[in-house]
């Protein structure tokens, strides 16, 4: 049967050739005619239709590239995996010096191998995430202790009404209720913390640079109109007296975002991971966050250690502060998605 399984991918990428070229891009360029996107997804229906199970995406969705995504003359199978009922089929993608890597995970449907997911990868199998060197680095650098730095003279903060629920506030015009939602709880056993748009999977691995306890705490996320207002970690039940910039070992508090979610991780798991998991890891969390505001998840399957949001509106970059205590004590972790934030305006007479 396992050879029926790798018949059917390559007759998928044969199929998926021929239905690029009929969409407009062999020969002739139709780009420019409204027509051309409702041909495509005419055909990428056909596509699931023919070798997939319902509902299946090929990836290829609202994108119709100058080059096909899969061909026979361009991607070839390395590897065949599994028994019974589930297999996948991995290959490679070759255009020029530049390599894809695809996982097809298929079962097997009334005698018959169906594509159940297509997933798609920068790194091939088994290469890990962050290197052993760098991995090192990371995690020997961030400290107990040491002085916090002050806020900017020009900010003025008030992180705790962030997370006041049934609060009435404007962001939009109009008067909407602030809502606090618990995701659940994420444990960090290496006290070592990464806060990123989880989307730049094979880059941007600095952590705080202040480590926290090794503990389990609550995350919670605040919005107003189904809009992320603010991500907290919540470290300690005691009131925060100040806040500081919680900045990472690069210098910098402020998170960049080009994906449209931030993650609170255990930069102790995170770096165990494959790069290729990851990557899965990603996209399974970012379906998530189409149905709710935010989700807890595992890196390697043992403990739940991360946690995804929304980023507030979207792209952009946001500040991130830790509460402290009189006693000096960490008592929360803010990224603040600026929904709430409101310009001062100064006048200075020369």
């Amino acid at each position: 049967m396992i050879p029926d399984a790798q018949a059917r991918i390559e007759a998928f990428i044969a199929d998926f050739h021929q239905a690029w070229e009929r969409a407009g891009w062999a020969g002739t360029d139709f780009s420019l005619d409204p027509a051309f996107s409702e041909a495509w997804r005419a055909e990428l229906a056909q596509l699931v239709d023919s070798h997939c199970l319902p509902g299946t995406q090929t990836g290829e969705e609202g994108v119709l590239s100058s080059r096909p995504a899969h061909s026979p003359a361009s991607e070839s199978i390395t590897e065949v995996i599994g028994h019974d009922d589930q297999v996948s089929v991995r290959s490679v993608v070759e255009h020029g010096g530049q390599r894809r890597y695809f996982e097809y995970r298929l079962v097997l449907r009334e005698e018959q191998w169906r594509i159940g997911r297509i997933l798609s990868f920068l790194d091939p199998p088994g290469v890990p995430l962050i290197d052993k060197v760098e991995a090192q680095r990371l995690l020997s650098a961030p400290q107990t202790e040491g002085s916090l730095e002050a806020i900017d003279a020009d900010v003025e903060l008030n992180i705790p009404s962030l997370f006041v629920a049934g609060r009435t506030v404007a962001p939009f015009g109009e008067p909407a209720t602030l809502d606090v939602h618990r995701l659940g709880d994420i444990t960090c056993r290496s006290g070592v913390l990464t806060v990123r748009d989880f989307g730049y999977i094979g880059f941007d691995h600095e952590p705080l640079a202040r480590r926290v306890p090794a503990g389990t705490y609550p995350v919670e996320v605040a919005t107003v109109a189904q809009t992320n207002v603010a991500l907290r970690l919540r470290l300690s039940d005691l009131p925060a007296a100040t806040w500081h910039p919680a900045k990472r070992i690069d210098g910098t508090h402020i998170i960049g975002v080009d994906a449209g979610n931030v993650a609170i991780l255990d930069l102790a798991n995170l770096v165990r991971c494959e790069a290729q998991w990851a990557e899965e890891l990603y996209v399974r969390q970012t379906e998530g966050l189409e149905v709710a505001p935010g989700t807890t998840f595992s890196l390697l399957g043992d403990v739940t250690d991360s946690a995804m949001v929304t980023s507030g509106y979207g792209d952009g970059a946001y500040p991130c502060y830790w509460g402290v205590a009189t006693d000096g004590t960490l008592v929360a972790l803010v990224v603040d998605f600026l929904v709430l934030a409101v310009d001062k305006e100064s006048t200075a007479t020369v």
